[in-house]
């Protein structure tokens, strides 16, 4: 009966601990716009949002409203092409029209700890300590794809963001919003070098 209701606490205590993910929506982010890039037809882009949150994750930024925030982005950064967002040819082969596939499969921000140890010595003895500093770690990672009828071109965008916990929230958010600058920086030469 005592292993029983160990066994019950330490699975409560591990799914009330479990990591509690945070997704806001990105802030929008001034990028040059590319009036040098002309085309003809148009650019369908797909997206699909394969993220896994647990149900314990604050989700202020549902996937809809955060894939229009990308899409949105783009067509301003190109304003001499126009784009189609149309997510369901996202597992299309069809190579007649200029697809962009953008893959969202991470866009949120954690808190976990970096621990330093260190040695030294305290009242003449030897001694070990374990410093934990609190950070917040923000993900996202983008799997893009461009196919043409003649070319076709992959790669996967990936970038973290880190902020010390001096703001709470408020860290998290700028952590988050550092690796989606990044991964959008990426994503737009993606772009540049493949249309």
């Amino acid at each position: 009966m005592k292993y029983i209701l160990l066994l019950i606490l330490t699975f409560n205590i591990s799914i009330s601990n479990a990591q509690k993910l945070y997704v806001w929506c990105p802030e929008h982010v001034e990028a040059p716009t590319r009036n040098d890039i002309l085309r003809s037809d148009t650019v369908t882009i797909a997206f699909f949002d394969a993220r896994i949150l647990n149900k314990k994750s604050k989700i202020e930024c549902n996937s809809e409203t955060l894939t229009d925030r990308i899409f949105e982005q783009i067509k301003q950064v190109y304003p001499n092409i126009f784009f189609i967002k149309d997510n369901s040819l996202y597992r299309s082969k069809d190579s007649m029209n200029t697809i962009l596939k953008i893959g969202i499969s991470a866009y949120h921000a954690g808190f976990g700890t970096d621990i330093s140890a260190g040695i030294g010595m305290i009242g003449g003895s030897v001694s070990t300590m374990i410093l934990p500093k609190g950070m917040w770690n923000a993900s996202t990672t983008f799997y893009t794809e461009i196919t043409a009828p003649k070319k076709s071109n992959k790669e996967t965008i990936s970038n973290i963001g880190s902020q010390d916990n001096i703001w709470g929230y408020k860290s998290a958010r700028k952590a988050l919003n550092e690796s989606y600058t990044k991964s959008l920086q990426q994503l737009l030469f993606f772009i540049d070098q493949n249309i």
